[in-house]
């Protein structure tokens, strides 16, 4: 019983079984005697109307019900008597006391061999009393006839319900057998696995979801592959770098001002980068497990804009950007500490992917009561079939040169959560000319 093909083919079984045993209990019942019931009924009411039309043919009368007769006066003597009349001897000697139960119901006779059976109403009638005898043996051959076919109906019930669960069952559980061998391939790590999907009920909904399972769980583990791989790349470079001026600046160059004053520069540049990618990959891990809630507040949008861009002023001017702020902000509502995230890192994209001796412009246009943020610079397009892409965590365009080696792939993928958390519009738009990315403030308070 650790299958779910036997556990549904006794269920079918059972089922049937216990159709099989209504059956019965209805024939054992109500049929028999429901048909006996009927063929009283039918020969009372042939006779009443018998009697009511005042018509004195019994023979007729006996010839189209199939019975006997016995007409008595009320002093109990016989006014007529069929030919043939059964169990006339026990009937005969009853007479006084079947007259005194005329229209009483019916009784119930039986040969001393018990061989006939048969049945006796008493009536009472104008001018005296009329006892009608009628034989038994159609209604059980009637009842005998139907066991008979009960018997063969319960078997061929009984095969089919047999045939039908092992048919049903095996339909019922393939599709389920199925998806139980796919859960266990995705246990093992075999993401790549499929089912078909035959039909539309919950099996078929189970089957789709498990596809869709094994499909973001083979896309979560090529992202967690190509996280290591591209952490690991991205931490060793600067690790190797802070190492081997380290050990420069120790064994060899720190009698020299000018050597060593570079190379520690060099080596607190790239601490810095290293601490920038653990801040993103920890930022984002926060705001995608929900720790991180958003606390809207109004604030000034043109300083808040003015601080963050004379961060990257320095940056910019080593490429000779020139980094612009047009509009004016005014009151942005937001949540300040991750407004100068997204434009941290807006901007920083930006910078770094912008031309030599470009402008990189941060526009504020008022939409009503909130504001468009956009950051706008010159650079390599960015391919079509990349626009929705670049927003995935980890994922960057594959470029040559020192802009395409840089970063986690964690940039944008925190600017979006944080976007999609305050529930506001974003997006981005590149052409040979400019690329431009662009979010939406909350409503002013």
């Amino acid at each position: 019983m650790k299958h779910i093909f036997s556990k549904l083919m006794l269920a079918f079984l059972g089922m049937a079984a216990l159709t099989i045993g209504l059956i019965w209990l209805v024939q054992a019942l109500l049929l028999g005697d429901s048909y006996l019931k009927g063929r009283i009924a039918s020969i009372d009411a042939a006779t009443e109307r018998f009697v009511l039309s005042e018509v004195t043919d019994y023979a007729a009368l006996e010839e189209s019900l199939k019975i006997s007769l016995l007409s008595l006066d009320p002093d109990g003597s016989i006014l007529y008597q069929s030919d043939g009349l059964p169990m006339r001897g026990q009937i005969v000697r009853r007479i006084p006391e079947l007259s005194a139960a005329a229209g009483g119901g019916v009784e119930y006779l039986q040969t001393e061999t018990e061989d006939a059976r048969y049945a006796l109403l008493s009536r009472a009638v104008p001018g005296g009393y009329l006892l009608i005898v009628f034989s038994l043996v159609d209604v059980n051959e009637a009842s005998r006839v139907l066991l008979q076919q009960l018997w063969i109906l319960s078997a061929v019930l009984l095969f089919m319900a047999l045939l039908l669960s092992v048919v049903l069952s095996r339909l019922f559980s393939r599709p389920i057998l199925r998806v139980t061998a796919a859960a266990k391939q995705l246990a093992a790590g075999n993401y790549g696995v499929s089912v078909s999907v035959t039909a539309k009920d919950e099996i078929g909904q189970l089957t789709r979801a498990l596809n869709e399972l094994g499909t973001e769980l083979g896309k979560a583990e090529n992202l967690r592959r190509e996280l290591i791989a591209n952490v690991s790349h991205e931490l060793r470079v600067p690790l190797t770098i802070i190492q081997g001026f380290a050990e420069t600046v120790r064994d060899i160059t720190w009698p020299d001002e000018e050597k060593r004053n570079a190379q520690l520069t060099m080596i607190a540049e790239e601490a810095t980068r290293l601490s920038g990618m653990v801040n993103d990959i920890l930022d984002y891990s926060k705001l995608e497990s929900g720790s991180e809630t958003i606390s809207p507040s109004s604030f000034d949008g043109g300083e808040v804009l003015s601080e963050v861009i004379g961060c990257y002023e320095m940056e910019a001017g080593k490429k000779d950007i020139a980094i612009e702020l047009q509009g004016c902000a005014g009151t942005i509502t937001f949540d300040r500490g991750m407004f100068i995230q997204v434009l941290n890192n807006l901007l920083a994209n930006a910078v770094q992917h912008a031309n030599r001796r470009t402008v990189v412009s941060v526009r504020c246009e008022e939409r009503g009561s909130a504001a468009r943020i956009s950051v706008e610079n010159t650079g390599a397009p960015i391919p079509e079939n990349e626009l929705e892409s670049i927003w995935d965590r980890y994922h960057r365009i594959p470029q040559t040169g020192a802009a395409g080696s840089l970063g986690t792939g964690l940039g944008l993928a925190i600017v979006k959560s944080i976007l999609v958390q305050h529930g506001v519009n974003y997006g981005v738009t590149s052409d040979p000319s400019r690329t431009v990315f662009w979010f939406d403030t909350l409503e002013r308070i």
